[in-house]
């Protein structure tokens, strides 16, 4: 067995193991309660609007839908997915970035993700790029759903969106350090980018380096526990950048707080769909 493949076995077992002792056994021991509260909380529409000199005129004003951190298993399931998809059509975005975690642990529960995703269009399409979720079980699975779908995977490539002058899309895959991830940036061989797409907002360091106006993480599920006055004071204390909007000179990063999550426990941070409106300055 190859260490990659080692490795997220390993992983795989790691995370399943978690999932039965920090999710299963409590919500049995709740009767299921604790899923049921958790799967209430109404999925918020967070709408933002940034400024980048760097956006490129031709889209200034263009609607960005903003899912992440799916985690389409045990704790979110088909009507809960579907709530996140009819939010997602209903804010008629111009483009649909979905930043990772799509599953939880098994990529065999993607086919029903994926026919439900088809569901969403946008004029200059669906991204997707995979999260550290994604990578526990066979990812070209979720690679190969999503293209089957209809959906734009990136895999440390960038594509135009909407025609051969259209906005620069960048997506990388899962990588967990900073060094990582300006490595898969560079693999997606351009100097820089209008918009990039990333699982881990570490990314952004690099992004900002390469003056790349726009980068949208997830990752982190705002810590989900967060203090009220300031959701950046959060259980992620380790990621400096953890929750919401951050902007360095003429780059902004967006971190959501995604729709799903590995346990059943959100205070302060609720479920979301970001939509931004990228201005030209």
């Amino acid at each position: 067995m190859s260490e990659p493949k080692r490795r997220r076995k390993l992983g795989y077992h790691t995370a399943t193991l978690r999932h039965a002792f920090l999710t299963k056994l409590p919500d049995a021991l709740l009767r299921g309660s604790l899923r049921a509260r958790h799967v209430a909380q109404p999925i918020e529409i967070a709408e933002h609007c940034f400024a980048s000199p760097h956006w490129p005129r031709d889209f200034d004003g263009v609607r960005i839908a903003h899912l992440s951190d799916i985690h389409y298993g045990h704790l979110l399931g088909e009507e809960r997915l579907m709530q996140a998809v009819d939010a997602v059509r209903a804010v008629r975005a111009d483009l649909v970035a979905i930043t990772g975690d799509l599953v939880d642990l098994s990529a065999h529960e993607a086919p029903l993700l994926f026919e439900r995703l088809a569901l969403l269009t946008a004029r200059l399409g669906v991204f997707v790029v995979l999260g550290n979720h994604d990578h526990l079980d066979h990812p070209r699975i979720i690679v190969r759903g999503a293209r089957d779908a209809g959906l734009i995977p990136l895999v440390d490539e960038s594509v135009r969106a909407g025609g051969r002058d259209g906005l620069l899309v960048a997506g990388i895959d899962w990588a967990t350090s900073i060094p990582a991830c300006g490595q898969r940036l560079r693999k997606c061989g351009t100097g820089r980018a209008d918009l990039l797409l990333a699982h881990n907002p570490k990314a952004f360091v690099a992004a900002e380096e390469r003056g790349i106006p726009l980068t949208l993480s997830g990752h982190t599920h705002g810590g989900q526990v967060a203090r009220r006055a300031n959701r950046r004071h959060n259980l992620v204390f380790t990621q400096r950048l953890s929750a919401g909007h951050y902007q360095v000179r003429d780059s902004h990063l967006y971190v959501t707080n995604g729709v799903g999550a590995w346990f059943p426990l959100r205070v302060n941070c609720p479920p979301e769909i970001a939509v931004i409106e990228m201005r030209t300055r």
